[in-house]
């Protein structure tokens, strides 16, 4: 994927840490500029400051995803610094902590959440998302090409007791993804989702959730390099699940094994064929 990377300029929100940090290392890897967007400034100083970044292609944009005119800004000050971007990777996100009150512990029921944390859940997970692809689109289509990649959660977490605030915001930025893959399609921009397939070795994963084995965030490594890259023209409103990406397999048959499509479109389209 090196040479399809080179002249990319990638924003990759969450890019202090975790699987943000894991997606930036691979693509700036292949080549390609990154603008590192996160709340943490000192995060992004120590991602900046490591081995395959250099001032030239790299970008620290301090930012609250959850305030609107602060997407703005920072989408501009992107396009401002390198004359263009061609991909965003939403991976920014909070965990069910802002929810808890004191004294209480997981799985929380939502009557029990905090609203004002919930909310917060809201605004950073998915609203946030929403903002930053907003402001992007425009450019992305501007070039007649680009790429979009949200990062939403395993169905069963999702769906799953006690994730309330956290499971309706990745659904939202799930079905988000869906619906701007159709909305997208023609203008040579894709929109895919990508999901690491289980519990991963992450800050924000809570201490009663660090039992058994862990997948690293290093697992989003080969299918982030592959979505962003000029391989994967074509491929729009899929889901991809990193934990079944077999990278000893071409990166194409890779993608067939482990994506399906985004959101619950199969079982849309099956429930439409049964009646």
């Amino acid at each position: 994927m090196a040479e399809q990377l080179q002249d990319k300029v990638v924003v990759v929100t969450g890019s202090a840490s975790g699987m943000g940090r894991a997606m930036a290392r691979a693509l700036a890897g292949d080549g390609a500029t990154i603008a590192a967007v996160d709340v943490d400034p000192a995060g992004l100083e120590r991602l900046g400051a490591e081995a395959g970044f250099t001032p030239r292609r790299f970008l620290a944009l301090p930012t609250d995803i959850s305030q609107l005119e602060a997407c703005r800004r920072t989408i501009g000050a992107v396009v401002e610094r390198f004359g263009t971007m061609h991909a965003l990777v939403n991976c920014a996100g909070v965990s069910m902590a802002p929810a808890m009150p004191p004294g209480k512990q997981h799985p929380l029921n939502f009557w029990e959440t905090d609203p004002q944390g919930w909310l917060t859940i809201q605004l950073i997970n998915s609203a946030g998302a929403y903002f930053m692809a907003r402001f992007a689109a425009e450019h992305l289509m501007r070039n007649g090409w680009g790429r979009i990649v949200n990062v939403t959660t395993s169905f069963d977490t999702m769906l799953g007791r006690g994730m309330s605030g956290y499971g309706a915001a990745k659904a939202g930025l799930e079905a988000s993804a869906a619906i701007w893959a159709k909305e997208l399609a023609g203008t040579g921009v894709t929109v895919n989702v990508l999901v690491p397939g289980g519990r991963t070795d992450t800050p924000f994963l809570p201490p009663e959730g660090r039992g058994g084995a862990l997948l690293q965030p290093e697992i989003m490594a080969a299918p982030i390099r592959w979505l962003i890259s000029p391989a994967s023209d074509g491929v729009n409103g899929r889901r991809f699940v990193a934990r079944l990406w077999d990278e000893s397999l071409p990166p194409a048959e890779a993608a067939a094994r482990a994506g399906a499509p985004a959101a619950w479109e199969a079982e849309a389209a099956s429930a439409t064929q049964s009646r």
